[in-house]
């Protein structure tokens, strides 16, 4: 099973979610589908990108925030209503039986 940890944001008082293993095989779960269906966004808006990086942002009830996948990972940056946001994530990745959340010593991304 695919997993994902929560973790303090680089120089940052919010948390963020950090996915595991490769985000880029073919056998790893659609991250962007898997959220556009089950938290109904109102709005989703590709960022411009840069070679190899892709930046969605989303708005849905919860908030907003960025799924934002690059060469060194897949993460969800929430940019409102921060712990909201990042939980009601978190509870909708578990449900939807591909991820686990593991637990993580986050002293070690300050």
């Amino acid at each position: 099973m695919n997993s994902f940890f929560i973790r303090p944001g680089y120089k940052s008082d919010h948390d963020l979610i950090e996915f595991s293993g490769d985000h880029r095989s073919d056998d790893f779960p659609d991250v962007f589908y898997i959220l556009k269906n089950a938290l109904k966004p109102s709005r989703i808006i590709m960022e411009d990108y840069v070679t190899d990086d892709y930046v969605w942002v989303f708005e849905f009830e919860s908030g907003i925030f960025e799924l934002n996948d690059d060469w060194g990972g897949l993460f969800i940056i929430p940019k409102t209503n921060h712990k909201k946001v990042i939980n009601q994530i978190s509870k909708t990745l578990v449900s939807s039986g591909s991820f686990k959340e593991i637990q993580v010593d986050t002293s070690k991304y300050t």
